[in-house]
């Protein structure tokens, strides 16, 4: 009997049917969604996967693709440095709500997500959703299945609230400041403080306000509050290595995991081999990432860059827009697209000059490959400042960007064996673990599929309003009670007084 309801939950399990909603329009976060929707299906599963980015391939049967790539236009309307800046929180209100608001109502419009939402109840037994994208929780609502939300980079504190994380604005600051912790100066301490008890209320009372108004007019007026579907979610994972990490404290339904889309890199093509193994002295491998365009980079920058590596002694694999340039140094190559984690993986590779994107950093240190970072938005001043931390990174900010400082730098860290040294110990860290985190997610996923949801996960920290997290009721009532006890207290000690008084005048009368 045992091994017959055994069978049958494998057997519910590698049928399952699961609807991943990754609609945010990166190439570089695709692929982390993208190693696990295919490994679902590899496994058995039913697959309808909402992406920008649909894939080609054939071999995946049971996985219907929803292609959203109309999301790609945001990028042509919004200024995202300023939409993932928390240093200003009315750059962020402006920019960061109105890109949002946008993309997803832009991807909620599109037919293939109509569909979804004319289907039944029962079309699902697991949803998984990105945690940035607070409207689509309501898929929760229309479809009554457990939820699973994936970050592909580190949460950022409103998400570690809401599922009753320690949050602490000096030891914890919100990623998106880039501060390296522990918090040391006093002046950081200050800003960081400040934007929490700034940013949680205008999330709490402004963001999830409008996203949950936006909601209803899809999912219905009987849908629960956006942030309470949020709270019974069952899982949240944040894509965070041990070399990057907060090193903080999680409750047990929020898992950090790490090596989730690094595979073993493909065969490099021939022209690009043949650079690389000619390539004298060693090759600088420089590319911004897929968020980070060099033709929204301001003029005087791309020339100072091309400037620095037009000076350096080695061949320049460069990923840039336009494969040519007035003023290109003999020694750059520029190419539209490159396959970056097979040139990485080649031994004539000295320095990645990269914005600093987790997964740029991610592929430099599973390769052990020094860098040099230039980080213009988001997380990568977090990840820049870590990595130099940590010994095989340097970083030249943008605005410091100069031709012989970027050349200089450059030619510190590939001369430098301790860079290289050190990215090799930081590699082996990376990958000492018992199963990669796509292993992980996956493992997991059918966890809650076979459980129906993980609600014993649950922490009760996140059910708890503010004033009782922060015990404010016990606080008032020992407050009031020592308030009340001096009040008392002088009240006696006056009568005392009063009585004392009043036996020595008669004494004195009697005298």
């Amino acid at each position: 009997m045992k091994l017959l309801v055994l069978a049958l939950l494998l057997s519910a399990v590698n049928s399952a049917r699961i609807l991943s909603i990754f609609p945010f329009p990166s190439i570089s976060h695709q692929f982390v969604f993208r190693s696990i929707v295919q490994e679902l299906a590899l496994r058995g599963h039913e697959v309808t996967f909402v992406t920008p980015n649909p894939m080609k391939d054939e071999e995946l049967k049971n996985i219907t693709q929803i292609d959203v790539s109309v999301a790609y236009k945001m990028f042509e309307e919004f200024d995202l440095k300023n939409a993932f800046n928390l240093t200003c929180i009315i750059n962020w209100i402006t920019n960061s709500n109105g890109f949002w608001r946008q993309f997803m109502s832009m991807g909620m419009d599109e037919e293939g997500m109509q569909d979804i939402l004319r289907k039944p109840e029962n079309s699902y037994d697991l949803i998984l959703v990105e945690t940035s994208n607070p409207l689509f929780f309501g898929f929760q609502h229309k479809f009554k299945v457990p939820m699973i939300a994936v970050c592909s980079c580190a949460l950022i504190t409103p998400i570690h609230e809401i599922m009753g994380n320690p949050v602490h604005p000096v030891l914890y600051p919100d990623i998106l400041l880039g501060y390296s912790i522990p918090l040391t100066d006093l002046s950081a301490k200050i800003k960081s403080v400040s934007v929490y008890y700034l940013f949680m209320p205008v999330i709490n009372f402004f963001v999830s306000y409008q996203m949950d108004k936006m909601a209803r007019s899809y999912f219905g007026e009987d849908m629960p509050y956006i942030t309470d579907i949020f709270k019974n979610i069952s899982l949240v994972f944040g894509n965070v290595n041990p070399i990057l990490s907060y090193r903080r404290p999680l409750v047990p339904n929020v898992k950090e995991v790490w090596n989730i889309h690094l595979k073993t890199p493909e065969t490099l093509p021939s022209v690009l081999l043949k650079i690389l193994d000619e390539a004298e002295n060693g090759v600088i491998y420089l590319s911004l990432g897929t968020n980070v365009r060099f033709e929204y980079v301001e003029e005087n920058l791309k020339e100072d860059i091309l400037k620095a590596l037009g000076e350096l002694p080695y061949t320049v694999l460069c990923k840039w827009e336009k494969e040519d340039f007035p003023g290109k140094p003999k020694n750059v190559i520029l190419r539209k697209w490159l396959p970056q984690p097979s040139i990485l993986a080649h031994p004539n590779v000295k320095v990645f000059v990269t914005q600093g994107g987790l997964q740029s950093s991610e592929e430099a240190i599973i390769n052990g490959v020094p860098l040099v970072i230039i980080p213009f938005m988001g997380d990568q001043y977090w990840n820049a400042k870590m990595l130099t931390s940590r010994g095989m990174a340097e970083t030249v900010l943008p605005e410091s960007v100069t031709r012989e400082l970027l050349r200089d730098t450059i030619m510190k860290v590939a001369n430098d064996e301790k860079y290289r040294m050190k990215a090799q110990e930081l590699r082996s860290i990376f990958l000492d673990q018992p199963r990669t985190g796509l292993q992980e997610i996956v493992w997991w996923c059918e966890y809650v599929i076979r459980h129906k949801g993980a609600q014993h996960l649950r922490s009760p920290s996140a059910d708890i309003s503010f004033y009782e997290f922060y015990m404010l009721d016990v606080l008032a009532v020992i407050l009031i009670t020592l308030f009340l006890t001096y009040v008392v207290l002088r009240k006696i000690v006056r009568i005392l007084i009063r009585m004392l008084r009043g036996n020595k005048s008669e004494k004195q009368k009697k005298s």
